[in-house]
């Protein structure tokens, strides 16, 4: 595992341990058991909820799973015992690589190096350099895309990126921009390097960051 990956491995399972120290407080009235502290409920809740929709998104089953007893109020140490036996499945398929988002996160840590070297290729005067090293990052962030929902990655990139407008991944506007980095990313590759400035690189930098901090690489 990547040291982000064994963080957030180490969240879970001190989420499992928490969810014992929340049972702990249990307390009867009449012929009734609930979760005497509230508050130490809520943020075990909270922190869950958040950790659950980090590594797997809240379009998972495992995160819609988890929100189904949630959203019932939870208050009884057997719901608490039902939702720490699903932490303790996600930590399982999460340490064995059964996650589809596992591959974005391993992969959102190479394009941060990348990207960061092509910021500082074009600091350094280099804005060809750094504009063919951003549209690898997109081209790559594209094929990624496409293997998780079903789309043929042997597609070139500007083809990748019609299907994805197509179905609806995401908009018009956002195809547009990717399909102008992408425009970037070639006249770079093929010598034409009069056809886009310093600031068209930059506002490609800026943009592609942005793409791969959206809820579609979640």
């Amino acid at each position: 595992m990547t040291p982000k990956l064994e963080r957030m491995a180490v969240r879970l399972k001190e989420l499992i341990k928490e969810a014992d120290v929340v049972i702990s407080t249990t307390i009867k009235v009449d012929y009734s058991t609930y979760i005497g502290d509230l508050e130490l409920l809520n943020e075990w809740i909270m922190k869950t909820q958040n950790i659950l929709a980090l590594i797997f998104g809240i379009n998972s089953i495992q995160y819609k799973r988890a929100i189904s007893l949630i959203d019932n109020t939870i208050s009884y140490p057997d719901e608490i015992k039902e939702l720490k036996g699903i932490l303790k499945g996600c930590l399982n398929d999460f340490e064995n690589g059964f996650v589809v988002g596992q591959e974005f996160i391993i992969a959102g840590e190479i394009f941060e190096s990348v990207i960061e070297e092509s910021k500082h290729l074009l600091k350094t005067n280099h804005k060809d350099a750094s504009a063919v090293l951003a549209r690898v990052v997109v081209e790559d962030s594209l094929k990624r895309i496409a293997r998780n929902i079903g789309i043929s990655h042997e597609y070139k990139a500007s083809r990748i990126n019609d299907e994805l407008k197509k179905i609806g991944i995401y908009s018009q506007p956002q195809w547009r921009l990717i399909q102008s980095w992408l425009d970037i990313g070639n006249a770079a590759a093929h010598g034409d390097f009069e056809i886009y400035t310093e600031d068209d690189v930059r506002n490609m930098l800026n943009g592609v960051e942005q793409f791969l901090a959206s809820d579609i690489f979640k």
